[in-house]
């Protein structure tokens, strides 16, 4: 019987690889004279990357029918070589491509081998109340209460595809961070004089969008068309417009902008409040230190690499403990 016995935390490069995994994604990517195909994997253990380059004697075409073959969400035996590249252990498949044909059956094992959710969901959604209940006034709290109890996926998708949080529950325990950062500069900031109930609304609603934007399939959530072709801001905005009766209507305007102006400088809309600079400075702080936390977690005191999440290299120092 084909076990599982090798997980994505346990590889390092130089050693083969042959075991069943979870593909979250799988992307066509052009190379010098062909194709290949970039996964991401993952098993209760963490998210990995695996390029499959086929065998020499197949066409850039054969390799896109594999790849389009492939049920992102579904375990499938993934057998090559890891090596690391860029700072970056990948698994490289050549004649495993084969496996890809079809994914393994799962009846054959535990499924919790395979389910990567690194967050407490009872913790994060204790968190998320204890934090909406600090607005005051009862038209904000009741706008934030109906449009999360309104989005189910919201406590279990992800936050992103590939970078930061991206993994079950990801996107709550964002959240979390980005409300929890927010209202830490709004009290930091001397004669800031701001309005912590737009300013936590507009935390707590930010990325609301992202719920509908994956879909859960198989042991994953994939992302849907809507992920790029419409966005998860103009989503986001459509939710709490659905939702706005009870609210003063000046107030809504400021949550609305701070939900449509969270990606700073490089959105289509910008920040032009000190609530709205606050949410964006949130929101990236929780997801920058999310990527550098994950691509440093394996590191050994004195190492560097390019960090696979963050883009950037990463270094870890040592620690009294260490």
């Amino acid at each position: 019987m084909f076990e599982k016995t090798i997980f994505v935390e346990g590889i390092n490069g130089g050693v083969q690889v042959d075991a069943p995994f979870v593909v979250d994604v799988a992307e066509l990517r052009e190379k010098k004279g062909g194709k290949y195909i970039q996964l991401a994997i993952s098993d209760r253990t963490g998210r990995g990357v695996c390029k499959v380059w086929g065998t020499p004697g197949q066409s850039a075409e054969q390799i896109e029918a594999f790849g389009l073959a492939i049920r992102a969400g579904e375990v499938y035996r993934i057998r090559g070589y890891a090596k690391v590249y860029n700072g970056t252990c990948e698994i490289n498949v050549n004649d495993g491509i084969v496996d890809l044909l079809a994914p393994v059956p799962t009846d054959i094992f535990d499924p919790s081998l395979f389910v990567y959710a690194p967050v407490d969901l009872d913790d994060v959604r204790e968190g998320l109340g204890r934090m909406a209940a600090k607005i005051v006034d009862p038209g904000i709290y009741s706008l934030v209460s109906r449009v999360m109890g309104s989005t189910p996926a919201f406590l279990e998708a992800p936050a992103a595809k590939r970078r930061h949080h991206a993994y079950i529950g990801g996107l709550a325990e964002h959240t979390l961070e980005t409300a929890g950062i927010a209202l830490s500069l709004a009290g930091t900031v001397s004669r800031a004089r701001m309005d912590t109930d737009v300013l936590l609304a507009g935390a707590l609603l930010h990325d609301v969008g992202k719920a509908a934007c994956f879909r859960r399939q198989g042991f994953s959530f994939v992302a849907l068309p809507d992920y790029t072709l419409v966005g998860h801001t103009a989503l986001g905005a459509a939710a709490i417009l659905r939702q706005s009766a009870g609210v003063d209507p000046e107030r809504f305007s400021h949550i609305l902008h701070i939900l449509m102006s969270h990606h700073g400088p490089h959105g289509e809309v910008q920040p032009r409040t000190p609530e709205a600079w606050a949410v964006h400075f949130a929101d990236n702080a929780s997801a920058t230190l999310r990527a550098a936390c994950d691509d440093t977690a394996d590191l050994v005191p004195g190492e560097e690499r390019r960090g696979a999440r963050c883009g950037g290299p990463v270094y870890r120092f040592s620690t009294p403990t260490e």
